[in-house]
């Protein structure tokens, strides 16, 4: 292989590293949440409800905002973003580790769903830019998606250690400095695309780019019939998703008669199934659908339905596991790919207001297996939710058979400052190689 192109490809593997850590550590800021709040239930003196606010503010901005600073995403450096909302995450623990006021505590964790509703967007940013091939970028995805469960896992686990000797106050001050320290690595060693990296090379500015209109906005995400299907797909599969795992604790030792380790030992299943599937649906969607994330969301969603409606028979913990699993290994590949389609039936300077459009639909079906689901629960029982929720995925199946032909046009895969074309010709003058297609051919 050429040299040229082998430092290409080791570019774009240090770039993906980059942002896997990155977003690991964006995730030890946020999942901090649940160790150090009984800590501050005791020291404030307040109940849970009002210290519930806490939580309820950073989903209410984290959803609006993940709508609302699409613009501002799409026009902004993603290093720049990345950076800034890490050194901001790091200040926010650092100030509820030094406030005793509740009502600073909610409003400092409020801005701090602001800061976080930049980081997987930013992040999806540079990842396109690096990656511009649909046929090959979704197995890749597939394993950037990952970071978000090996973060889930490696936070509870450093900071138990870490609260054991420092008290709970390391919960905060342990993201607090790995946000800070990732925030310099990322300004030092990333670049955010391919053409950045040119320009640092040669020591030139880059381009300034300009808002989108406030027409196309309107023409490519809001009357994006597309969109909306993907929309409503997420909405069910957030409902599903949100509802197995907020309930389960409840649902199985009533319904099923399991302990309280036995439910979170199905949970565990389902998270399990969660990343097998989404390794599973990136890579599917490249060899055998030649990057159409279409068939792959319209398959898991369809297959949802079974999974849940045995629920309702099945009694034996091993049975109950598994269906979890099942329902993990299907639901969580829409929620991986739908993040990356979204982006891809859009021109690329509304990438990420597109996905924001389609998250924040995503976030109210996550809403909607709080009260509802509870009220509805007392009316008519387990079986009742568990039916309600197979018709969810029967509906997003519905949703995702009209997606199942759609393809990211050439015309619309465009990377942050530079656009595959740019990236093509990199290639050919560096190696000869033909371009992009020669390019992929190599790196396979």
């Amino acid at each position: 292989m050429d040299d040229a192109v082998m430092k290409r490809a080791k570019g774009r593997v240090n770039e993906f590293a980059l942002i896997y850590m990155g977003y690991m550590t964006f995730l030890a800021a946020r999942k901090s949440y649940g160790f150090w709040l009984p800590s501050v239930l005791t020291t404030l003196q307040v109940s849970r409800g009002e210290a519930g606010v806490l939580g309820s503010s950073f989903e209410f901005v984290y959803g609006g905002c993940a709508l609302l600073n699409g613009v501002l995403i799409d026009m902004a450096s993603p290093k720049l973003l990345l950076v800034s909302g890490l050194l901001l995450s790091s200040a926010v623990c650092i100030g509820i580790s030094m406030s005793t006021s509740l009502p600073v505590m909610v409003s400092l964790w409020a801005f701090h769903g602001l800061v976080q509703s930049v980081g997987w967007p930013s992040v999806t940013n540079v990842f396109l830019a690096w990656f511009p091939d649909p046929a090959t970028r979704g197995a890749w995805y597939s394993l950037l998606s990952t970071c978000q469960n090996a973060g889930a896992a490696t936070v509870p686990l450093v900071l138990s250690f870490a609260m054991n000797y420092y008290g709970w106050k390391a919960a905060l001050y342990v993201p607090a400095v790995s946000c800070a320290i990732m925030a310099m690595v990322l300004l030092l060693c990333l670049h955010g695309s391919p053409a950045a990296a040119r320009l640092t090379r040669e020591a030139a500015a880059p381009a300034v780019r300009r808002p989108p209109s406030v027409k196309l906005l309107i023409e490519t995400v809001l009357f994006n019939k597309s969109l909306w299907l993907m929309g409503v797909n997420y909405f069910c599969i957030s409902m599903v998703r949100t509802c197995l795992s907020d309930w389960s604790a409840v649902f199985l030792p009533e319904s099923k008669g399991l302990s309280l380790p036995a439910a979170a030992s199905a949970l565990f299943f389902m998270e399990t199934g969660g990343f097998v599937g989404s390794l599973a649906a990136g890579w599917i969607s490249d060899r055998l659908f030649a990057g159409r994330r279409g068939p792959v969301v319209c398959i898991c969603s369809s297959m949802i339905a079974p999974g849940l409606l045995a629920m309702r028979m099945v009694k034996a913990p091993l049975l109950i596991q598994a269906c979890y699993f099942y329902i993990g290994f299907c639901a969580f590949p829409v929620h991986v790919l739908l993040g990356l389609f979204s982006r891809e039936v859009v021109p690329p300077s509304v990438g990420s207001s597109a996905g924001g459009f389609v998250k924040c639909i995503a976030q109210a079906g996550g809403a909607f297996a709080g009260l509802p689901l509870g009220a509805l629960q007392q009316r008519a029982g387990w079986d009742g939710v568990l039916c309600v929720l197979a018709g969810m995925g029967i509906l997003s199946g519905c949703c995702a058979l009209p997606l199942w032909g759609v393809v990211a046009g050439e015309n619309k895969i465009m990377a942050r400052n530079g656009s595959v074309a740019d990236f093509a010709n990199m290639q050919t003058a560096a190696s000869g190689s033909g371009g992009l297609s020669g390019l992929s051919k190599k790196l396979a």
